[in-house]
């Protein structure tokens, strides 16, 4: 941090302070911060403070994490974070900025902002990329916000979510549009840790993700999934209470083709959240994207019968993934802003 910043506001003096994760009082209000700014928006945006709490606390080398708060008196009104990364794309800072819905157009998210912008330089991050959430084919006050400050939009996606209720009455329908898909090929699936046969070539298909999705303008840079990158990151999960079910597409040289995973958390098994889903180049024109995306939904749904949504988002410009997403039912609830800022 850099520090005690005093700010005055319409209601008072606002305090930029440095939050200890391991306060779980601190940490708490933070959370409520957070959950508050971010309840007008449809679906689950906010994670429960059990996982927040679990997560927030666990160390992770492939990240740093510094929260701060605004603080007038003894309240929280407003809330950031800025995600650094530490293994890969060191040039990078993540920043959100949530603010108490009583408390904004008061300077507040401003205020937060220019913090996370001097922690970011601080790091020697040289770009800074933040998201905003607007409705379909529409816009919200974060967008002029993040635009007024220097943001560019690198890159839209739409988030989607699927009641599995609709899932259900497609599925046998999927399921027979698949006869014949994919011969040669068959499918692995596993709750978070891949089976030893196919760690390495499954951290190969990871190291292909950023190359292989559309990222528009965003400055990402890719990177390499070695084995042990592989453990550790599962190892991550289990810690934190998340399950990660995943579905491999395995070629018929025994290598890993395709992968699509679906992640639960322990706290919550009404909501799911797909994470990736890709398949090698080499292996396209098969059907195994909606082969392993059935596969994964077809688990999840077995393992938690209180499972009501699912939830996922891709670029807009994918219409390939768009299609498949749209035929297992899910509909479209925001447009996600990918922004990007140099410093």
């Amino acid at each position: 941090m850099t520090g005690r910043a005093r700010r005055d506001y319409r209601r008072g003096v606002v305090d930029i302070e440095q939050i200890n994760p391991r306060n779980e009082a601190a940490l708490k209000a933070w959370w409520d911060v957070g959950h508050a700014a971010t309840a007008d928006r449809p679906g689950k945006p906010w994670p429960l403070w059990e996982q927040s709490r679990v997560a927030l606390t666990a160390p992770n080398p492939e990240r740093d994490v510094a929260l701060f708060g605004a603080i007038e008196g003894r309240r929280m009104v407003g809330a950031g974070m800025v995600l650094l990364p530490t293994r890969d794309n060191a040039h990078l800072a993540g920043a959100e900025v949530y603010v108490d819905p009583d408390r904004r157009r008061e300077g507040i998210g401003s205020a937060l902002l220019a913090e996370a912008e001097v922690l970011a330089l601080g790091h020697g991050r040289t770009t800074l990329t933040g998201e905003a959430y607007v409705p379909p084919g529409g816009t919200a006050a974060a967008e002029p916000f993040a635009l007024g400050r220097g943001f560019a939009v690198a890159t839209r996606e739409s988030i989607k979510e699927l009641t599995t209720s609709d899932y259900v009455e497609r599925r046998d329908a999927l399921a027979a549009g698949l006869a014949g898909a994919g011969q040669g090929y068959s499918l692995v699936t596993f709750d978070t840790v891949c089976p030893d046969e196919y760690v390495e070539s499954f951290g190969r298909l990871l190291g292909m993700l950023v190359s292989e999705i559309p990222l528009g303008d965003l400055d990402l840079e890719a990177s390499e999934w070695s084995v042990e990158r592989v453990r550790a990151a599962e190892q991550r999960q289990v810690a934190t209470g998340r399950h990660v079910h995943t579905a491999l597409a395995i070629a018929p040289d025994g290598t890993v083709a395709g992968v699509s995973d679906v992640r639960v958390d322990d706290t919550d098994h009404t909501h799911a959240l797909v994470g990736i889903t890709i398949v090698d180049p080499a292996h396209r024109g098969h059907r195994l994207g909606l082969a392993l995306k059935v596969a994964t939904h077809d688990l999840v749904l077995a393992t938690y019968p209180d499972l009501r949504t699912v939830e996922t988002s891709n670029a807009e410009v994918n219409t390939w993934m768009n299609a498949v997403n749209e035929a297992l039912g899910y509909r479209t609830t925001e447009t996600l802003l990918e922004l990007q800022k140099r410093l």
